[in-house]
């Protein structure tokens, strides 16, 4: 069985019962939700590959772009247990560079304008963890966004492609071919008690072109050059569009 997401992982885990092998596929944090006793020995009939973002990354791209930001809005929902280490660590990530945190928190997406208004009027700039919740509703926060002219770094960039501005984002594609590897070795008798957890550590950069345009915000010619742009055919190829 093969969980892609938090969510689905954890429904799998659950429906499997400790019966047949279950593997993660971009988990954040397997250990703290509950599927694994640890990284290094999983323990148990789970293991996979997570997907911890690249938070340094992500900063050195927002400070690249926006050098004068001195306010980062990070709006997460609270109940979502998967984004809490990643949202701990770009807190202390904005903190050690001398950035101001304006911490907001939803419960569903029907709270998500309410909060992202509140929120736009007392930053610079907003980043978005991996949370499910927020990508399933990109177009409500993207409004409120853009109504206010404030740029959102999210963390994967199918969240850029939806009306992000830029990323650092760890490859998707990637993903895919280490959980086949997961997938093979457990079908060829790998004991996923024993099996490591995975760190995808490819990543790309993607900007939002379009976006910037929209937005008055100017793209270092350097980071156009080296970046993957959501609005081109190269990452139309590369999702499969």
């Amino acid at each position: 069985l093969v969980g892609i997401a938090t969510p689905a992982a954890q429904a799998l885990a659950n429906a499997a019962n400790g019966d047949r092998p279950v593997i993660l596929s971009a988990v954040s944090d397997p250990a703290n939700n509950g599927f694994i006793a640890s990284d290094e020995k999983p323990g148990a009939n789970v293991t996979g590959v997570t997907d911890m973002a690249p938070v340094a990354e992500q900063f050195d791209l927002m400070q690249e772009i926006l050098p004068d930001m001195e306010n980062v809005g990070i709006i997460y929902n609270s109940s979502e247990s998967n984004v809490s280490k990643t949202v701990n660590e770009a807190k202390a990530e904005a903190e050690s560079r001398g950035l101001n945190v304006v911490e907001s928190t939803i419960t569903s997406t029907n709270d998500l304008a309410s909060v992202a208004e509140q929120l736009a009027g007392q930053v610079d700039v907003i980043w978005v963890p991996n949370d499910n919740t927020i990508a399933s509703a990109m177009d409500t926060l993207i409004q409120v966004t853009d109504a206010n002219s404030i740029p959102v770094i999210p963390v994967v960039d199918a969240m850029v492609a939806d009306g992000g501005l830029a990323t650092v984002g760890i490859n998707q594609y990637q993903f895919g071919l280490d959980t086949a590897t997961v997938v093979a070795d457990v079908i060829e008798g790998a004991d996923t008690a024993t099996y490591p957890i995975i760190y995808n550590d490819k990543t790309d950069t993607y900007i939002n072109t379009a976006k910037a345009e929209e937005l008055g915000i100017k793209l270092p010619q350097e980071l156009i050059d080296a970046a993957i742009d959501v609005n081109s055919d190269e990452y139309a190829k590369l999702v499969g569009e």
